[in-house]
């Protein structure tokens, strides 16, 4: 009997931080996003905001 093991690709929780482009004075607010990349977890904020990585957590998928 051959185990497979499925190829997925790993989920992450994107720790963001941002400045709003028409306020740079104010202190960075930090975003928690769910995305595959962190060029898409930037992309949900990138319209409106200056933003910097600042970590990944990554989502354990549980399998039975």
């Amino acid at each position: 009997m051959l185990a497979t093991t499925p190829t997925q690709k790993p989920q992450f929780i994107w720790i963001i931080a941002a400045v709003r482009r028409d306020c740079p004075t104010i202190k960075p607010v930090i975003h928690h996003i769910a995305a595959d990349s962190e060029q898409e977890a930037h992309g949900t904020l990138a319209h409106e905001h200056i933003t910097f990585f600042a970590g990944r957590i990554r989502q354990e998928v549980a399998h039975a």
